[in-house]
């Protein structure tokens, strides 16, 4: 009996110590900070109220976990609106990775911004999203936007901003006028 007993604690004395030599991975829950919607509107790439006529598929991605992606039929504007329809990238987790979802044929206030690594717009739970019911003091605060048609755009934004193709045709424009320059100091060698 004693001898049973010496060896479930020394059983438990190394599965302790295991534990406290080699913990497990550190998790972090979701922590925002709280923010007005002016100054949320001041600090987000894109402010508009949509309705959500597109849910993409969840995927994983390198950096920031699982991602959605959500096309959004645009009602009024404040800020960064480039199409009647935006593409916006939702951190699909659940709450406690600051993930949100949204859901089809519903409507919302929209608080995104420009993730520096894909140069498309995203949100996530602390961004300020709220379903369009919720939304009232809100959207007195912002006052008024504007009101977006077809006509004003175009039809669909892929989810990149302005500064995206001006890298994008600048870098194009670079590569044209040194080929340019190579072609013509080739030719005066010759």
């Amino acid at each position: 009996m004693k001898r049973r007993l010496l060896m479930s604690m020394m059983v438990l004395l190394l599965v302790t110590s295991g534990l406290a030599l080699f913990p497990g991975e550190k998790v972090y829950a979701c922590s925002c900070v709280e923010s007005d919607v002016q100054e949320r509107l001041k600090t987000q790439t894109t402010v508009f109220t949509g309705k959500v006529v597109n849910k993409g598929h969840s995927q994983q991605s390198k950096n920031d976990g699982m991602l959605r992606e959500y096309t959004f039929d645009v009602d009024t504007a404040w800020k960064g609106v480039s199409a009647k329809k935006m593409k916006i990238i939702g951190s699909d987790g659940g709450s406690e990775s600051c993930g949100i979802q949204f859901e089809k044929n519903q409507s919302y206030l929209i608080f995104a911004y420009q993730n520096v690594m894909d140069h498309k717009l995203h949100t996530n739970l602390c961004s300020g999203n709220v379903p369009i019911e919720q939304a009232g003091d809100d959207l007195k605060l912002l006052g008024a936007g504007k009101v977006v048609s077809k006509e004003d755009f175009g039809e669909t934004n892929d989810g990149r901003s302005g500064p995206f193709y001006l890298i994008l045709y600048g870098g194009v424009i670079l590569l044209v006028a040194l080929a340019i320059v190579w072609i013509w100091k080739r030719k005066k060698r010759i």
